[in-house]
C-alpha cells in the first residue's frame, strides 16, 4: 500500500510539474515556445492554476512585515507568573517570487540562545492567512491560520498545539498589530488547563535604523 502510494504521488507530481510549465509558457506570451500559434491552448484549469499561485492584493498587506527588527518577547507559561524575557533580532524577507514571507528570529534569554524560522502567506485556493513556527526548542511545526482586518491593520490568526506533559490539545489565538509602519506588537492566548484563556506571549518588534 505504501508503495502504490508512493508510485501515485509521483506520478501525480510529475502531472502537475507538466502542467505548470505549460501554464509558464503561456503566461510569458507565445513568444516564450516555437510551434504553431494553433499548438498550445490554455484551458480553464490550467487558467485557475495561474490564479491560484499568483501573489495578490492580501499578500501585499505583509510588506508591513519585511525588514530587519529589534525584538523583545514575553512568555507566561501559567496565568499570574512573571514572564519569562528574551531580546534578540527578527528578520523577514519575501521568499519564491513573493509568494511567501520568510522570518529568522536570533534571541537570547535565561535558556540561553534560541532560534526559530516561520512563514507566512496567503491561501488564493482557501482564502486565509496561513502562518507556520518551528525553533530550536521544540520537535513540532506549529501552524495557524486567519484573517486580516485592513481597516485596523490587525491579522488575527488561530490554530492548535499540545500540551507535552498532559497530551492535551490547547486552543491558541493571537492578534498582530501592523498599525505603526515602525513598532508592532504580536499578542498571542491559549487556553489554560481550566478551559479559560490567558495572555501566553508577548512580542513587541522595532524596526531598525
Amino acid at each position: 500500500m505504501r508503495m502504490t502510494t508512493t508510485v501515485l504521488g509521483m506520478f501525480a507530481v510529475a502531472g502537475l510539474a507538466y502542467a505548470a510549465g505549460h501554464v509558464s509558457l503561456f503566461s510569458g506570451g507565445r513568444d516564450a515556445w516555437a510551434g504553431p500559434e494553433d499548438e498550445y491552448e490554455i484551458t480553464q484549469e490550467m487558467q485557475a492554476f495561474v490564479e491560484a499561485g499568483t501573489p495578490g492584493e492580501h499578500h501585499k498587506y505583509l510588506n508591513a512585515l519585511v525588514g530587519a527588527w529589534d525584538g523583545e518577547f514575553n512568555i507566561w507559561m501559567e496565568p499570574g507568573q512573571d514572564p519569562m524575557i528574551s531580546r534578540g533580532t527578527v528578520t523577514r524577507e519575501w521568499i519564491l517570487g513573493g509568494r511567501y514571507l520568510q522570518e529568522t528570529v536570533e534571541a537570547t534569554s535565561d535558556w540561553g540562545t534560541f532560534s526559530g524560522l516561520g512563514f507566512y502567506g496567503y491561501n488564493n485556493v482557501d482564502q486565509q492567512y496561513e502562518t507556520v513556527w518551528m525553533d530550536s526548542m521544540s520537535t513540532g511545526i506549529y501552524s495557524e491560520t486567519g484573517a486580516y482586518d485592513a481597516e485596523k491593520k490587525l491579522l488575527k490568526t488561530q490554530g492548535t498545539s499540545r500540551d507535552p506533559e498532559s497530551g492535551r490539545v490547547i486552543n491558541t489565538w493571537g492578534k498582530l498589530d501592523l498599525s505603526d509602519p515602525d513598532k508592532q506588537v504580536y499578542v498571542g492566548y491559549m487556553s489554560g488547563p481550566d478551559g479559560k484563556s490567558f495572555k501566553h506571549f508577548e512580542g513587541v518588534t522595532t524596526r531598525q535604523k
